[in-house]
């Protein structure tokens, strides 16, 4: 089997830690790249086509085409904020639509191994204690029910059909080219429009209290990678920094960095329901079995971030 021969898809191909991924992987060299999604993807190098996951015809139409050797699963509504607003839709994408890939590659690509991307929203609120891959998961919003199901479909095929199925549960993560929606990158979309002077210098936010584990995108690609080529079938792991940071920190940090004074806003209407007032990972288990790996800093995150949108204009 030469270097190029194996096929690795990545599904939500078009999404901000699948862009990084294909960046990562790329400069390897060593994979035949594929993704689906709803969206485009514009990295070259990339062969890509739009599927939508709750169309069952598609995703079997497309897995039969690529036939991969490793499936990387991102695709899903992954803002808890929107989960709330369109509940029917998160269950029918995140677990429905991984029911849908879990078929076909069962049946098409028996033997591959698969990757799935959970949350650390599926744990039990623990408050301000480091959450474990053994801690006990209990769902608090439509976006960490509809990840606990798609874990429990995954562990089925993994039982009962020829699926390699690892699970990861990635906690914050944030870093260049992220959404808006996302609060660390809605801050500095905001921050940069000050500096250029395209808005009032005013800030809008919502709930700074919440503490969270945030890690750089890079980061969680790298560990994500390491999972996929070393991790057994069957084993889960945290995707974290172990390093918390409120809301209210990161943009004090942020305000920091800009250039002009900025004035906060607190806005009702950009807090949402049931916000757990800390989120902390344990990853313990992957540095145990992986070994630790430096961490790159919050102040580059946010640096790096605010120089793609004054860039960007």
């Amino acid at each position: 089997m030469t270097k190029t021969n194996k096929r690795l898809l990545v599904t939500g191909c078009g999404g901000f830690l699948a862009g990084h991924i294909f960046k990562a992987l790329l400069v390897e060299d060593r994979w035949q790249l594929f993704g689906i999604g709803d969206t485009p993807c514009s990295i070259p190098g990339v062969s890509w086509q739009l599927v939508d996951l709750r169309r069952p015809t598609q995703v079997r139409q497309a897995i039969a085409a690529i036939r991969p050797d490793l499936t990387i699963h991102l695709a899903a509504v992954s803002n808890v904020g929107f989960s709330w607003k369109k509940p029917r839709l998160t269950y029918e994408i995140n677990f429905m639509g991984s029911v849908h890939l879990l078929e076909a590659l069962a049946r098409h690509s028996p033997g591959s191994r698969a990757v799935l991307a959970s949350s650390a929203e599926v744990y039990r609120d623990l408050g301000p204690v480091p959450l474990a891959e053994n801690c006990a998961l209990e769902c608090d919003n439509p976006y960490a029910l509809s990840k606990a199901a798609m874990e429990k479909a995954g562990e089925l095929f993994s039982r009962n059909h020829q699926l390699e199925v690892i699970r990861v549960r990635p906690f914050n993560f944030t870093g260049p080219g992220q959404s808006r929606s996302f609060v660390t990158a809605d801050f500095v979309a905001q921050v940069a429009a000050c500096e250029a002077r395209r808005r009032e210098a005013v800030i809008k936010v919502g709930n700074l209290a919440a503490v969270r584990d945030f890690s750089d995108v890079r980061d969680i690609v790298c560990k994500l990678l390491t999972v996929t080529r070393e991790a057994q079938p069957g084993e889960v792991f945290n995707l974290c920094s172990g390093r918390a940071y409120s809301i209210r920190e990161i943009l004090d940090r942020l305000l920091a960095l800009a250039g002009v004074s900025i004035e906060v806003q607190i806005e009702a209407s950009r807090f949402r329901p049931l916000d757990r007032p800390v989120i902390i990972g344990d990853g313990g288990l992957f540095n145990r079995r992986f070994g630790t790996r430096q961490l790159i800093s919050l102040e580059e995150t946010l640096s790096d971030m605010l120089r793609e949108q004054r860039a960007a204009g």
